[in-house]
C-alpha cells in the first residue's frame, strides 16, 4: 500500500472513529514551548505527577523535539463539542472519547507498517480512566497501565501550540468564545494528535 493511500485510510479512521475532521501536517509545523509545558506544575494542575501521561513522569519538551526528528508526517484531529459541555464537570465521556480516537489512530497506523506512530491526547488519564482508583499502577513498581489500550499522554506536558495547529488547520474558530456574560458559548473542540513515524 503506498503511503498516499495509508494516510487516507488513517484519516478515514480517525472520523469514524468519532473526530470531527482529521487532517496531515508536517511535524515540522508542530511548535513545542517549554513554557506551555511548565503550566503544568506553576500553578499545578491538580493532576500534575499523578500519573505516567502527565509531567513530570513524561519526557516533555525535549522528548518531543526527539520523536519529531524520526517523524514525516503527523495527524491531526478535533472533535467538536458544546462549549457547554467541555467546561462542564460532566465532561469526562468527551475526554475519554477523545483518548479513544488519537489511540485508535495510533494502532491502525502501526499495523499499516508505520511502527513509530506516537499518539497524543488532551487531559489527564488518571483523572478520566482512574478516578476512582487510589494510584497509577504504571507508577508503581512492577506495575502497568490498567488502560494502555486507550489512555495516551497529554499534549500539555509536552508543550505542544494547539491554538497554533488550530489555526494551520484552518479551525481557528474551533477556540471558542466567551459570551456578554462570561461564560463560554458555542461550539468548540477537543483535539488529539499523532505522530506517523
Amino acid at each position: 500500500m503506498e503511503l498516499a493511500e495509508i494516510h487516507q485510510k488513517l484519516l478515514e479512521r480517525a472520523t469514524l472513529g468519532g473526530a470531527t475532521d482529521a487532517v496531515l501536517i508536517s511535524p515540522r509545523d508542530i511548535l513545542i514551548s517549554d513554557e506551555l509545558a511548565e503550566r503544568c506544575s506553576l500553578p499545578r494542575c491538580e493532576n500534575y505527577g499523578l500519573s505516567a501521561g502527565c509531567p513530570p513522569h513524561t519526557t516533555g519538551p525535549e522528548g518531543l523535539r526527539k520523536l519529531l526528528t524520526n517523524c514525516q508526517h503527523a495527524l491531526f484531529f478535533r472533535i467538536d463539542v458544546p462549549a457547554e459541555v467541555l467546561y462542564s464537570s460532566d465532561n469526562r465521556e468527551l475526554f475519554q472519547l477523545l483518548h479513544e480516537v488519537a489511540a485508535v489512530v495510533e494502532r491502525e497506523a502501526v499495523c499499516l507498517g508505520l511502527t513509530g506512530a506516537a499518539a497524543f491526547a488532551g487531559g489527564s488519564c488518571r483523572q478520566l480512566f482512574c478516578h476512582e482508583k487510589r494510584e497509577c499502577m504504571a507508577l508503581v513498581a512492577g506495575g502497568s497501565c490498567r488502560f494502555s489500550e486507550v489512555a495516551r499522554p497529554s499534549m500539555s506536558g509536552f508543550g505542544v501550540d494547539v491554538g497554533h495547529l488550530l489555526r494551520l488547520a484552518g479551525w481557528a474558530n474551533r477556540l471558542g468564545k466567551l459570551g456578554e456574560d462570561g461564560r463560554e458559548q458555542g461550539t468548540t473542540s477537543v483535539c488529539g494528535l499523532v505522530l506517523l513515524g
